[in-house]
């Protein structure tokens, strides 16, 4: 009887002693030694595998980097400092980063959108977007259920009012909370001075837009004809300003009926 117990006993743990040595000669055999740089460059990044630079996370974009030596890839969550320092210990000297801001196109509170219901069911924009239209008749207006916030590290959003509102001293521009918005009222956007931006998504004609919101873009085009620069276009019923040309004169602030265009005084690092 005691036999035969101990004999699977010590079959197993031989067995298994065998693997472990093996497993142990074989890392060995196939040991790749790291790049000492490539710990060195993830301990200045930011750590929250935002995703932002185009690689899956940080230890990624650590790795292609020292290995590329690409200038122009960039992380653009970090400050121009640490930009810098991680091109000293590269040896070589990195494209500026462009620092980036979520901003939100959609003005749309409890006070000013028409709401369809007094919603009460589960706070998250995607589920009640599955079970009904949405919060607010505007069918491009935040829901303010905070699906973004979720998704935030950084505790750089709040919902006032029934919109999510941007605190932008806290955004690092990492883009995570963009890809999580069901109704893409979400956008980077690279920070100058003064920036002028339309903060609505409609794309329905003026008529319909005035009849649930009261700072929806409605279309007239004065701004576009007032830009003295022609950053502006109205494409399918809504506003849209160039960045890349706005010269920030502030023309089309002053024309606009709805107060739809905003203007965001940045303080770039």
């Amino acid at each position: 009887m005691l036999n035969s117990i101990l004999i699977p006993v010590i079959s197993l743990t031989i067995t298994a002693l065998v693997l472990g040595v093996s497993i142990v000669l074989v890392s060995k055999k196939f040991h790749v030694d790291e790049d000492p740089l490539i710990e060195a460059v993830t301990k200045l990044l930011p750590g929250a595998n935002c995703g932002a630079c185009g690689q899956p996370g940080c230890a990624q974009f650590a790795a292609t980097l020292v290995e590329t030596r690409d200038p122009d890839l960039t992380c653009p969550t970090i400050s121009a400092d640490v930009n810098e320092q991680i091109g000293a210990l590269l040896g070589m000297e990195l494209s500026a980063t462009k620092p980036v801001v979520c901003v939100v196109k959609c003005q749309g509170t409890n006070a000013v959108s028409k709401l369809t219901a007094d919603y009460h069911g589960i706070m998250d924009c995607w589920a009640a977007k599955q079970a009904f239209h949405g919060t607010k008749v505007c069918p491009y207006a935040c829901l303010g259920l905070g699906s973004c916030l979720s998704a935030c590290n950084y505790d750089a959003m709040r919902i006032v009012d029934g919109i999510v509102e941007i605190l932008e001293e806290n955004c690092v521009g990492c883009g995570l909370c963009v890809k999580e918005c069901p109704v893409s009222v979400l956008e980077l956007q690279e920070k100058k001075p003064d920036r002028y931006f339309v903060a609505c998504s409609s794309t329905d004609k003026g008529g319909a837009t005035r009849k649930y919101c009261e700072v929806g873009c409605i279309g007239c085009k004065k701004c576009e004809k007032a830009c003295p620069v022609e950053a502006i276009t109205v494409d399918n019923f809504c506003a849209v300003i160039d960045q890349s040309k706005c010269t920030s004169c502030g023309e089309c602030i002053e024309v606009c009926p709805t107060h739809s265009i905003v203007l965001t005084k940045d303080n770039i690092i």
